[in-house]
């Protein structure tokens, strides 16, 4: 986290430093074309034959009248060159890291979205309000006569400049956002050393950003050239890009149940990221058009259709296509968790200090009451292991099963813990009648770590345990005390393993099908969780 603050503090000053560097260039290119040309009018009028019309140097001079350089060519350079680093600077700290908040960051993130919009408006009214340029006059003869002064401000270019000053910063924000994204996937595995490839790509980006800082120039129409192309194509892959996630991790996973209503919701929100990337290319190719002088009237919806057809059926296709080449080493890593989960549980649950605990709890209830509740401790105990050693090992089991070794877990606990007023211990768990299949060993933990951490002797204590379910989800929920553990605790550090396990089980094989929530205070703590199992 550190090293992403400073590198963001040198992506800043570096970023203020090629402006600079732009912005005086240009101002020296500017300034020494005027004095050539100006010098070329002044050696063409001294050279002018005798027979054409008499001209002076005067009156090349006249003709450049309305013209001042300060404030005409410097003023709104800088002035627009510091507003676009505004935009640009205020778009990529302030506005793009809110745009996911909610509350008051999400009202910030409109706030610094406008101010965005606002600096580029500014940074492309100052400029081309206040710019003027030059161009000689020539005679029949071909000869410079004097210069003629102009302005290419117009209102619709006043908006489509700005727009592409958005997409400008915008493709710079698409592209940093990838950075992010392969900085964070070459530092997950640092024992391969891939730090140097990461110094590579910020090597060739900053000498790119120098390079064109120094020698390449920003065009007077946005809309020419490379910039467009670069846009058109931007919509179409970011958009294709979004709409492929959103069918990868919506829409598969419930492709076997067409009438569901998450795999309805999935198709709405990836045909409505579709429709919405369409519309946005569609009104970009009107701004071009705008821009170079054409006015289109009416809505043509076969450009829309075409490309709208055109990003669906890219997008399921790099679904598909990675469901198939991923698929496999997805089974691999969800079969290798769920073996360290299954192994983590197993350790947790058949070791001495389990076994120990549970005999001392069967072997004082036998001395204090018959040998039939002994036996049934017993039975217990002898059906929770028989559950771990073959139940557990299958992908899925009945949810009966499950809320079987819940209960029988649940009751052993009991007998070595003598309720009272100062312990309160609830369960309430539904049934069911009827066939419902879920991961093992996926709700046990959160039950443990209740009377792991929610029971003490010495303070009151209090355990509340909730399963029910419904047509396509089950609802979990355990609530329990806390307590802090003695320093002489030997798993006194040994906290939210077991938890974490669970989590990652829960991406792997309900990935985008389960909710789950943990809320924990210096009193108590609460989970809750939500899976789709149908």
């Amino acid at each position: 986290m550190q090293s992403f603050k400073q590198f963001r503090r040198f992506e800043f000053w570096f970023m203020l430093l090629a402006f600079t560097i732009y912005i005086t260039r240009r101002l020296f290119q500017l300034a020494a074309q005027f004095d050539r040309d100006v010098e070329l009018a002044e050696r063409s009028t001294q050279n002018a034959s005798a027979d054409l019309l008499p001209r002076t140097v005067h009156d090349v001079w006249e003709s450049l009248v309305s013209y001042n350089h300060v404030l005409n060519t410097i003023f709104p350079t800088i002035a627009g060159g510091i507003f676009f680093f505004l935009a640009w600077a205020t778009f990529h700290y302030l506005a793009f890291p809110r745009w996911k908040s909610k509350g008051q960051e999400q009202s910030l993130f409109f706030t610094y979205l406008f101010l965005t919009a606002v600096f580029s408006l500014a940074s492309i009214f100052i400029y081309d309000f206040f710019k003027l340029y030059w161009r000689f006059r020539l005679d029949n003869a071909g000869q410079i006569i004097d210069f003629k002064v102009y302005s290419l401000f117009r209102k619709a270019s006043l908006l489509t400049n700005t727009i592409a000053l958005l997409a400008i910063i915008g493709l710079y924000e698409l592209a940093m956002q990838f950075y992010y994204f392969i900085k964070t996937k070459l530092h997950e595995e640092p024992e391969k050393n891939y730090q140097y490839l990461d110094y590579l790509l910020v090597t060739f980006a900053a000498l790119f950003i120098l390079l064109f800082a120094l020698f390449a120039q920003l065009p007077v129409s946005y809309w020419n050239g490379e910039l467009r192309d670069i846009v058109f194509i931007a919509i179409v892959f970011g958009t294709t890009y979004l709409a492929q996630e959103i069918f990868t991790n919506r829409i598969m996973p419930f492709i076997a149940n067409p009438r569901s209503k998450e795999f309805s919701v999935g198709i709405t929100i990836f045909l409505a990221i579709c429709g919405v990337g369409s519309l946005i290319f569609y009104a970009v190719r009107l701004v071009y058009w705008t821009a170079n002088g054409f006015v289109r009237i009416g809505f043509h919806f076969e450009e829309f259709f075409i490309v709208f057809f055109i990003i669906v059926f890219a997008s399921a296709i790099i679904a598909f296509l990675k469901n198939v080449f991923f698929k496999e080493k997805l089974q691999l890593r969800t079969l290798f968790t769920q073996k360290t989960a299954e192994l983590s549980s197993l350790r947790s649950q058949i070791n001495p200090h389990f076994l120990f605990n549970a005999l001392n709890t069967l072997y004082s209830v036998s001395l204090k009451e018959n040998a039939d509740k002994t036996a049934d401790g017993i039975q217990k105990l002898g059906d929770m292991m028989r559950f771990m050693l073959n139940e557990n090992n299958q992908d899925r089991i009945p949810l009966n099963k499950e809320i079987e070794y819940l209960q029988n877990y649940i009751e052993i606990q009991r007998m070595r813990i003598a309720e009272s007023d100062n312990i309160e211990i609830k369960v309430n768990i539904q049934t069911s009648d009827r066939d419902i299949f879920i991961a093992p060993m996926l709700l046990n933990p959160f039950i443990e770590n209740a009377f792991k951490h929610g029971i003490s002797f010495r303070n009151p204590s209090w355990i509340y345990i909730t399963l029910t379910f419904d047509d396509t989800r089950l609802y979990f929920k355990v609530h329990n005390s806390l307590h802090a553990k003695s320093e002489l605790d030997p798993e006194k550090d040994n906290n939210g393993i077991g938890l974490e396990n669970v989590r990652k089980r829960l991406d792997l094989i309900y990935k985008n099908r389960y909710v789950l929530d943990i809320q924990k205070s210096e009193q108590d703590f609460f989970v809750s969780l939500t899976i789709t199992y149908w």
